[in-house]
């Protein structure tokens, strides 16, 4: 969604100024238009019906030349309208009287001010290509949103294909992509100059990670390799990134599948602190993953009365944090107790005192079994949703 802030940054309104209603920026920008004639005297028809919602209408404010009165005449019909700003060219006015401000204020009304001599079609120009691409990137992300979380039928991935307007060919290779230490998004941005290679295939972005779907008519396509060649040469550095491989799958009917495998790859590559993960490689994981997918609430429901006695607020954090490396470092003690900069012995109490807590009765290795579910099951939730909606599980 363009907002009236993200106008103000395109190329050609760098120069522009906000002269009222600096707090209401963040309406929505669908179009923009021009105003010339409509608030000229007995114009009232086409008045009421020349402007659309949400947009941003250009004006010289010819119509109110000797005519201050007829400002606040047309700042109430846009408003009405649900214009979402004026942009005026001081031509005849080199500035507003202070009440029309004053009402545009009172009302949150962005009005901004031409930085000189823009033309009006090289604005809505720049403006609608802004606005074209990212209702794309808004489209593209809600695909890939129905690809991980919904069950798609053939027909949906057919109407998805056509309108993503691309060439594709038989077979599909993904890989998602998240920086490891960073909640900006310019980071994206070397990675959409790779769109250069992309013959048949899609770039785009999905909450804090990227998506790059390849397509190629050979099964055995090394896309891996490919992508490591193409960060290469743009300089993108693979230690800085985690990434998730999906396998191949056909592309009219499988796609879905491919985005699904690369998300959920790149996802368990971070909870086991790895740069790379390939879906193929995934074992019992498997599992745990459609069990979250299909059914959220059932996972945290077990997540929550198996962990209970160390999610509670009153738990012991220690014993939590160490259920958690115990089982990312497949049971090994000596490595959980380096991660811990503790001696062997005092990881061995704390499992023991887990063990009491949880299951007293069954063996170890029904224990250890159970207890990598669950903190597994865990770890899923909180890499895909936050920290926030984890503590919800944590009782907090």
């Amino acid at each position: 969604m363009m907002t009236v802030k993200n106008f103000l940054q395109l190329s050609v309104t760098k120069d522009f100024s906000v002269v009222a209603g600096g707090h209401a920026l963040h309406h929505s920008v669908q179009s923009v238009e021009i105003l010339d004639f409509e608030f000229a005297a007995g114009i009232q028809q086409v008045r009421d019906t020349a402007f659309s919602p949400h947009s941003i209408v250009l004006s010289s404010l010819l119509f109110a030349n000797e005519k201050p009165e007829r400002l606040i005449e047309m700042l109430k019909k846009l408003i009405e309208l649900k214009v979402s700003a004026l942009a005026y060219k001081p031509v005849i006015f080199k500035e507003l009287p202070d009440e029309v401000l004053t009402f545009a204020n009172e009302h949150d009304f962005p009005i901004l001010r031409f930085g000189g001599d823009e033309f009006f079609e090289v604005i809505i120009l720049e403006a609608m290509d802004q606005i074209k691409q990212r209702d794309n990137k808004l489209f593209l992300e809600n695909v890939m949103r129905c690809f991980i979380e919904e069950e798609v039928s053939e027909k949906q991935i057919q109407s998805f294909l056509q309108q993503m307007n691309k060439p594709f060919e038989k077979y599909v290779f993904a890989a998602n992509i998240q920086m490891k230490q960073s909640e900006d998004s310019q980071w994206m941005d070397a990675f959409f100059k790779l769109e250069s290679f992309l013959r048949s295939g899609i770039i785009c972005t999905y909450k804090q990670s990227m998506f790059i779907l390849f397509t190629d008519k050979f099964k055995q396509l090394q896309f891996e390799k490919i992508l490591k060649e193409w960060m290469a040469l743009y300089a993108i550095p693979t230690d800085a990134f985690i990434l998730g491989y999906s396998q191949v799958h056909s592309t009219h009917t499988e796609i879905h599948l491919a985005v699904r495998e690369a998300y959920y790859a790149r996802i368990m590559a971070g909870i086991e602190m790895k740069p790379i993960c390939h879906y193929e490689q995934l074992a019992s994981d498997r599992l745990l993953i459609e069990l979250y997918r299909k059914d959220a609430t059932f996972a945290n429901n077990y997540i929550k009365m198996y962990l209970e006695p160390l999610l509670e607020e009153k738990a012991d954090r220690d014993l939590l944090n160490t259920a958690v490396t115990f089982v990312l470092k497949k049971g090994n003690v000596k490595e959980t107790a380096a991660a811990h900069y503790c001696h062997p012995n005092t990881i061995r109490y704390r499992m023991a005192k887990i063990r009491q807590l949880i299951e007293p009765f069954d063996n170890e290795l029904v224990f250890y079994e159970h207890l990598s579910a669950a903190v597994k099951l865990y770890l899923l939730h909180k890499a895909i949703e936050g920290p926030a909606v984890v503590s919800s599980i944590n009782g907090q």
